[in-house]
């Protein structure tokens, strides 16, 4: 699972990278102001893809910048995004039994896809 994500992360920078860094004239200082801004957006609106998006994009940017985000400083924000995304996931489930089947099979594919790119030989 550790490989699998870190792929996921990989590929997200690389993608990040070759859509222009739009963050990478950003000081570290503006990084670090734009990072928190999202989050505090995201604490409010968890299912914006969009500031998702932004979110994952400005963690690339830190990435690329050898920095690891400061969690610590947006801890609160993520604990009521978290809380907010499982309320949400369980409302859906009542309203949809199947998302649950749907959402399995749509990890079973992906894990799939990255096991079998992993057996290719390079």
């Amino acid at each position: 699972m550790d490989a699998f994500l870190a792929s996921k992360t990989v590929d997200h920078i690389s993608d990040y990278s070759q859509r222009g860094r739009i963050y990478g004239e950003l000081s570290d200082e503006e990084l670090l102001e734009s990072w928190q801004s999202i989050w505090n957006e995201l604490a409010t609106d968890a299912f914006d893809d969009k500031k998702r998006g932004i979110e994952a994009d400005l963690v690339a940017e830190f990435s690329l910048r050898r920095r690891e985000p400061p969690w610590e400083i947006v801890r609160t924000q993520i604990d009521i995004f978290l809380k907010e995304d499982e309320r949400a996931w369980k409302m859906r489930l009542k309203q949809n039994p199947e998302a649950q089947e749907v959402a399995d099979e749509a990890f079973e594919d992906e894990m799939d896809n990255f096991v079998n790119r992993r057996k290719r030989p390079n």
